[in-house]
């Protein structure tokens, strides 16, 4: 390669003459980047009812086994006045419920210090409450560190939260947990779920979880197996460790044989089903609240439209319905992995109080 090239500037038009650069390797240093830019994005499935706002992208934290600092950068925040205006068109376009989404969502605002704009993640939350209409906020995954007791707050006074908490845990083992380089404890991570529960007794909260990480031994497992029966988890992520290469974790020495992650994995995927389904149950009889989705399936007997209760709980509701309608509805029974209810009324008011 011509080293006359390396760090020069390259016109855009000058990339499309192949015989001047064919030996040339263009590159950028991913650390650099300090602006997000996002837009809404739309899960197909569910079009016209729960766009995801991506506001937070990169992370500053160097988990042993995670790829993703290298390949995302550092952690960088959408701007505040950027976010309200998208929520603000999303209102605008009848939007009922928007999910905002980061790769370390906690983290926003940390990196925008420096101009004077909200540094903490309940700042961005609270200023959406107050300057939008939005009727429900949804929050995606958020680090158990960021959890504090501001947003806890936050989340149990205003009914325009979405009632749903999800705290990745990755194991409950204090050994592993450090030699994952993650930057709480068992206890404090303990701690924060209690809060939340205590908080909040109908919420949805789940969790990430990894088992087979390098070394982790039958006492470690059983370690995270009984912080997962003893906390008020009502669904789980489950995942088997992978090598990523370019990690500290896939050099680690003492690598966990397949047969036996995988039965650590179905050990606890049984331990969620068995709480997914007794939060299920205590909701039989009584009234929730739930977006309807666009999904309608039909039989000889009946109509169903697929609906998502405020605590993340799928629910079937007898009849045809349209989307993107928030419902109450009373809860029938359950059947193959949802609630089956029927419509009690639909509310709606296209100017929603601030908190």
């Amino acid at each position: 390669m011509d080293s006359s090239k390396v760090g020069s500037f390259v016109p855009v038009h000058d990339l499309t003459r192949r015989d001047a650069f064919e030996d040339s390797i263009f590159v950028s240093d991913i650390f650099a980047h300090t602006e997000l830019l996002a837009a809404p994005v739309f899960d197909s499935a569910n079009e016209r009812t729960r766009p995801n706002l991506k506001v937070q992208d990169g992370c500053n934290n160097r988990c042993s086994f995670c790829i993703i600092p290298s390949v995302r950068g550092r952690s960088r925040s959408l701007a505040l006045e950027e976010v309200l205006r998208q929520v603000n068109q999303l209102v605008a376009a009848d939007y009922r419920e928007v999910v905002i989404s980061g790769i370390n969502l906690g983290r926003w605002g940390r990196d925008l210090r420096v101009t004077g704009e909200s540094s903490s993640f309940e700042q961005l939350v609270r200023a959406i409450l107050d300057h939008t209409s939005l009727q429900k906020l949804r929050i995606s995954s958020v680090e158990p560190m960021d959890w504090n007791d501001a947003l806890i707050s936050l989340m149990t006074d205003s009914p325009r939260i979405a009632k749903h908490a999800h705290v990745p845990m990755q194991s409950g083992s204090d050994a592993v947990l450090r030699r994952m380089h993650r930057k709480y404890r068992p206890w404090h991570y303990r701690e924060k779920i209690e809060k939340l529960r205590s908080a909040m007794p109908s919420a949805a909260i789940g969790a990430d979880v990894m088992v087979g990480f390098p070394g982790e031994t039958d006492a470690e497992f059983e370690e995270t197996r009984r912080m997962v029966e003893d906390l008020p988890f009502t669904y789980l992520h489950v995942f088997t460790f992978s090598s990523r290469p370019g990690t500290p974790a896939a050099t680690l020495p003492n690598q966990i044989p397949v047969r036996i992650a995988r039965e650590r994995n179905r050990i606890l995927r049984e331990i969620a089903a068995e709480k997914k389904l007794a939060f299920m149950r205590s909701f039989v009889g009584l009234e929730v609240a739930a977006i309807t989705l666009n999904v309608v399936s039909e039989n000889s007997d009946c109509t169903w439209t697929e609906a998502l209760t405020d605590n993340y709980l799928k629910l079937k509701l007898q009849g045809r319905h349209d989307a993107n309608q928030w419902v109450r509805a009373r809860v029938l029974d359950r059947a193959d992995g949802q609630l089956v209810g029927d419509l009690q009324s639909t509310f709606y008011s296209r100017k929603v109080a601030s908190n």
